[in-house]
């Protein structure tokens, strides 16, 4: 199941946000440039881009510059635009281009990315040039339009030299950065498995997003797959890689000492090694993780520790406090039956502070002493029948305490046990 659904994405806050940026910019008429990085299909965005211009009535029209013959933008776009120059000495200026009636308020200049390299570096020039003009320029009497035309360009950043142009005035140069978040990719998880019955997909759900980041390409290919072990993980991820076409030598040609943590880290602060990271899909960010490298570069790295830690967070995250909760469960079962004394009154645990604690609150009994008292305490016996679920929950808690992610096979069990205690009443928040 594809998690890459343009429609709920752009549902999403984070990117409403940018949808919503972009929008603004281009109403009030500022040129906008739109970098996106390798991984995330352009399509995602033009359909919403769309919907908004259209809210506020505002006349678009597409300009597809890939196709155009002239070689000097303001040409090509009066060839597009059908202007009559009037005369055949007339300078093609931009100057000139804005003095023409009937423009509309914004042009789409749509196959950047199928340009030659040195005519994308040709187009940004020349959108840096328009808005310069633009600010100084009014539109042509009784046209009816408030200010000049702008330029909406979406391009992949890898096919953007570095550094890309400044912002200015009127015009606006928006990063896809920091989007969508963890939360949001688990969102997306959890509309695909609507559609399933697959009971390992509750765990997809949580650890896809942690590995995943905001790569929804990446998303939707784990989510297609088998639940990876530790072992399979690597494999699984080098063969992205290759898919993306990234090598090892290209990442040892770049410097991979980028900032690391949970800062925004604004595109005015970028260096040329973390533009062309994140130009081609190797660094992301995240407000629940900070600024890392794509899962597939520590893959390609040889960086096995670090993936088996991201698989154990998406893991500890959902599976800990769910645990708990059927401790807790079992804690308020035999209060009820035994009375609170229950945790230390025939055998009382090992240490002196979980004596002390349970004295308190028979609640604060962990899940060793429960163990050891639904296995060994004679006036426990009637309550043995909870002893594999305690036993699974343990072995499964005790895994993710010391930072190790538990398999499939694992998870599938603990489901098990879960169901067949809550079928004997136990009551849980699960």
């Amino acid at each position: 199941m594809s998690l890459v659904l343009a429609s709920s994405l752009v549902q999403l806050p984070t990117a409403r946000r940018l949808i919503d940026q972009i929008v603004e910019d281009l109403r009030l008429g500022r040129s906008v440039l739109v970098l996106l990085p390798e991984g995330v299909d352009p399509g995602l965005l033009r359909p919403a881009l769309w919907d908004g211009l259209r809210y506020w009535d505002l006349h678009v029209e597409e300009v597809l510059i890939a196709q155009l013959d002239a070689q000097q933008p303001v040409s090509a776009l009066g060839q597009a635009l059908g202007v009559d120059w009037r005369s055949p000495k007339t300078p093609r200026t931009v100057e000139n281009l804005l003095k023409q009636a009937g423009l509309p308020e914004i042009l789409f200049l749509d196959g950047f990315d199928d340009l030659a390299e040195e005519d994308r570096v040709r187009w940004l020039r020349f959108m840096v040039h328009w808005a310069r003009i633009c600010q100084g320029e009014s539109p042509s009497e009784g046209d009816g339009r408030a200010l000049p035309p702008a330029l909406w360009l979406l391009a992949r950043g890898s096919g953007v030299p570095y550094p890309p142009p400044d912002t200015n005035v009127l015009l606006s140069v928006r990063v896809w950065w920091g989007l969508p978040t963890v939360l949001e990719m688990r969102l997306l998880c959890q509309m695909a498995s609507t559609e399933t019955s697959d009971p390992i997909d509750q765990l997809k759900e949580h650890t896809i997003p942690s590995i995943a980041g905001p790569d929804l390409e990446l998303g939707g290919h784990l989510w297609g797959q088998r639940y990876p072990s530790r072992e399979q993980l690597a494999d699984v991820l080098r063969a992205f890689a290759q898919e993306r076409g990234w090598t090892q030598d290209e990442l040892e040609a770049w410097p991979m000492g980028y900032p690391v943590g949970d800062g925004e880290y604004p595109f005015e602060d970028w260096t040329v090694a973390f533009y062309r990271a994140w130009a081609r899909g190797m660094v992301h960010r995240s407000p629940e993780h900070g600024i890392e490298r794509h899962s597939a570069v520590l893959a390609l790295l040889d960086r096995e520790e670090a993936l088996t830690h991201r698989l154990w967070r998406g893991q500890a995250g959902f599976l800990l406090s769910h645990i708990d909760e059927i401790r807790l469960g079992l804690c308020a079962h035999l209060s009820q039956k035994y009375g609170r004394d229950w945790a230390f009154r025939w055998q009382e645990p090992e240490t002196d502070r979980e004596l002390k604690e349970v004295r308190e609150t028979p609640f604060a009994c962990q899940w060793g002493h429960l163990k050891y008292l639904l296995k060994s305490c004679p006036e426990l016996h009637q309550e043995r029948r909870w002893y594999s679920l305690v036993d699974c929950s343990w072995r499964i808690r005790t895994a993710l305490a010391h930072y190790r992610p538990i398999s499939a096979r694992e998870y599938e069990r603990f489901l098990g046990e879960l169901r067949r205690g809550q079928q004997a009443g136990l009551k849980t928040g699960l």
